[in-house]
């Protein structure tokens, strides 16, 4: 009867199978996959403003910082930019690559700049970052005013004992930025030694007094109370004359 068969249960919606990514479409398909689930989530919105006609440069540049995030080429990421295109049978715009591009080298080189800033074995900053930073203050003399050599002193600490470990290198550090106040950087110089750049005052030979005791010495017979070897060398370098020389002066220190 009708009426028993409008009082039969709806059939339950099935949820559709999950697409399985291709890199090419197969042929009589209408609708284009991107080549990768990762890739495509990242994409999605930026295909969707293609399918309604609304400005995608937003989303391509999110598309670059996402996939700059997760390491993902840039040459890849321009695959599948064009793929997304070609999914509305387009082509990527002059204006969406360059702000897909534009995006991905800022994310790209904010990580650089981060990774090459600090040793992640001491904590200190990197050699490449004392250099940079020993450039920036020789503009900043310059534009100031003042010559930078009579103002700062590189001040570096070498441990007596072969192959330091990151530990020892720490420490070194940490009685820099004691004995001296305000250091503009304390950095690892090369494998073996620790360099600070220091103000050149008054104080500067009392200051590195109070590092030497600070360090202190190593017993030549296992007793504390006795006078032995330093534990570490302690000396202070002038600064180049000018800019051009700071990098040769960095490397060849971080050398030994």
């Amino acid at each position: 009867m009708l009426i028993d068969k409008l009082r039969k249960p709806l059939p339950t919606a099935t949820a559709p199978e999950p697409e399985q990514p291709v890199s090419d479409p197969a042929p009589g398909r209408g609708r284009h996959r991107l080549s990768g689930p990762s890739n495509e989530a990242v994409f999605r919105p930026l295909l969707q403003s293609l399918a309604a006609g609304s400005d995608p440069a937003p989303h391509a540049a999110a598309a670059g910082r996402r996939l700059a995030e997760r390491e993902v080429p840039l040459t890849m990421a321009l695959d599948v930019l064009r793929q997304t295109y070609r999914t509305v049978g387009e082509e990527p715009s002059f204006e969406a690559i360059r702000i897909l591009c534009q995006s991905w080298t800022e994310c790209t080189l904010t990580y650089l700049h981060a990774s090459s800033c600090e040793d992640h074995g001491t904590g200190l900053a990197t050699t490449p970052h004392l250099r940079t930073r020993l450039t920036e203050l020789y503009r900043i003399a310059e534009r100031q005013g003042w010559y930078l050599p009579d103002t700062h002193i590189l001040v570096i600490a070498e441990p007596v004992a072969a192959q330091p470990c990151d530990s020892q290198l720490a420490n070194l550090g940490g009685a820099i930025r004691t004995a001296f106040r305000d250091p503009e950087v304390i950095a690892r110089l090369g494998a073996v030694r620790v360099a600070a750049i220091v103000h050149a005052d008054d104080h500067l030979t009392e200051h590195l007094g109070t590092l030497r005791s600070m360090i202190g010495y190593w017993p030549e017979n296992g007793e504390p109370s006795t006078a032995g070897t330093p534990r570490t060398k302690v000396w202070s370098e002038r600064l180049p004359t000018l800019s051009d020389w700071s990098d040769s002066f960095v490397n060849d220190l971080a050398l030994g």
